[in-house]
């Protein structure tokens, strides 16, 4: 059956995001807890062979919790309430020791993947309503549980490199296997960014006696933003070898 699905959102809450941030939003204040969210709104309709259907939906409907805490501490905390995206659950939620910062800091809970300029990019900061099927598709798990370190120099680099469980948000981890993910990006001109991405990750063989899964992921990035010219493009690639691969489709 072929569809056509067009889409109309709007955006009632709206924050300029942070490049390499993990959270959409921030604190904006050093006193008491801030109260964040965004919201889509949707309209779609879609055109089938048959009867066209349309509906009214929320692509997204997060609320959540950020402040900060003496001394250089901080705190992120976000809900998905939309029930169209199986909603409520917990989105984001982590700890974040600045000392060292803009060199480094260090989060620990359950935050978005360092992989991929798509993925990283925070929903109100998208040129488009969705991620792309690629990125959707080969960065999974978007989210994890586990360590992040993060930082930057001056507008020269900045990384981000995690260390997780590996099995999603709001999996428990059943062995002793961890997936790491890393993220450098260099600005050798103001207005172009040059970067990369790496995933590597194995888990307990699903069939008896046989070597460990392994799961490997390798992008490239580019920007180029003068003015009022924006040019980006990203090569995401996986590889993906082991038990479950085999025998089932």
């Amino acid at each position: 059956m072929k569809r056509l699905i067009l889409f109309f959102t709007v955006v009632f809450l709206s924050i300029p995001f942070l490049t390499f941030a993990q959270g959409c939003m921030e604190a904006s204040s050093d006193e008491g807890v801030n109260v964040v969210g965004y919201l889509q709104s949707q309209f779609e309709y879609q055109f089938n062979e048959e009867d066209n259907e349309n509906s009214f939906t929320f692509n997204r409907a997060r609320m959540g919790l950020v402040g900060n805490i003496p001394y250089d501490f901080s705190y992120y905390i976000m809900f998905e309430f939309s029930q169209f995206q199986n909603g409520p659950y917990l989105l984001d939620g982590f700890i974040t020791y600045s000392r060292l910062a803009p060199w480094a800091s260090i989060s620990m809970g359950q935050f978005k993947s360092p992989f991929s300029l798509e993925l990283n990019t925070p929903c109100q900061g998208l040129h488009t309503i969705k991620r792309s099927m690629v990125v959707n598709e080969l960065t999974t798990p978007d989210r994890d549980l586990g360590l992040l370190v993060s930082g930057k120099y001056n507008k020269l680099a900045k990384y981000a490199f995690a260390f997780t469980n590996g099995t999603g948000r709001d999996v428990v981890e059943n062995n002793q296997n961890k997936t790491f993910a890393g993220r450098f990006v260099v600005s050798p001109i103001e207005f172009i960014s040059l970067g990369g991405s790496y995933k590597y990750g194995t888990s307990p063989a699903t069939i008896i006696d046989a070597d460990e899964d392994v799961k490997k992921r390798f992008a490239g990035e580019f920007e180029l933003n003068l003015s009022n010219i924006l040019i980006q493009a990203e090569y995401v690639s996986a590889e993906d070898v082991g038990s479950y691969t085999t025998g089932g489709g």
